[in-house]
């Protein structure tokens, strides 16, 4: 457990009556909460991404097993993206499909080949060597599922040190402070500092963490009114906006000095 006393002042050193302490406190653990709830949403999300992926790579499978063959005859050989342009005949109608190549075989122009087309849309085709499937669709899915179960991963965090955070401020309570929000747009992450000036004349440094809380909006403000709870790495910076207090995640990065000392 961390010294709390190196990141807070004793208790009693001024109040924010203006302010429910106890419901601040407990809208911490609602904001973990919140964010277990995005991770779900996230994971249905994704379910339903990586779904679409399997029956996106599946349809070509399915037309294979199910589809109807005839012969067919390359008229074209397409370069951008590579595939073949095809004429086959069903039911004595003369139907044209674009195929995309899934293989390295070469191919020349006149040659034979097995079509496969849907009976219920002859249009809908692929070759019996050829899947057509275009490699671009299950690359945008993976894109997108890999980013939504990463959106999971961050909300699980962030619901489990939200968690902690409200912990450590049911420990600590929280002190008044004047806070500085000082941004540095040449730091990787460009994670604001939160320079704290507690009414005993000690200060502390944090910086805030990654998360949809952030301080880089408050930053125009010097020394605004705040309230500091928590220790060490679980610490959290409620700021008053004239409006709902706005709480902050934030990590001790030095620990409380006076100036002159």
């Amino acid at each position: 457990m961390p010294d709390d006393s190196e990141w807070l002042p004793p208790e009693g050193a001024g109040g924010h009556e203006s302010v429910d302490l106890t419901a601040e406190t407990r809208r911490l653990r609602v904001l973990g909460r919140r964010a277990l709830v995005l991770a779900a949403l996230w994971l249905v999300a994704a379910g339903g991404v990586f779904t679409g992926l399997a029956l996106y790579e599946s349809s070509a499978g399915r037309l294979l097993q199910d589809g109807a063959r005839v012969p067919g005859t390359v008229l074209l050989l397409e370069r951008h993206p590579p595939g073949i342009y095809v004429s086959y005949s069903v039911r004595g109608k003369l139907h044209f499909a674009s195929v995309r190549l899934s293989s390295k075989r070469r191919y020349v122009e006149g040659a034979t080949v097995t079509v496969v087309y849907d009976p219920a849309d002859p249009d809908r085709a692929r070759t019996t060597l050829e899947d057509g499937v275009d490699p671009r669709g299950p690359a945008f899915f993976w894109m997108v599922g890999v980013g939504l179960v990463t959106a999971v991963v961050f909300s699980l965090i962030g619901w489990g040190r939200w968690s902690m955070r409200h912990e450590a401020v049911v420990r600590t309570g929280w002190r008044p402070a004047a806070v500085t929000v000082r941004t540095d747009p040449g730091r990787y992450g460009h994670r604001p500092d939160l320079l704290v000036e507690y009414p005993d004349g000690s200060r502390a440094a944090l910086r805030a963490t990654l998360s949809s809380h952030g301080a880089t909006r408050l930053r125009h403000q010097p020394g605004r009114a705040a309230l500091v709870g928590g220790a060490g790495r679980e610490m959290v910076v409620l700021f008053e906006t004239g409006r709902r207090p706005y709480a902050v995640p934030a990590y001790g990065r030095e620990p409380r000095t006076w100036p002159g000392t």
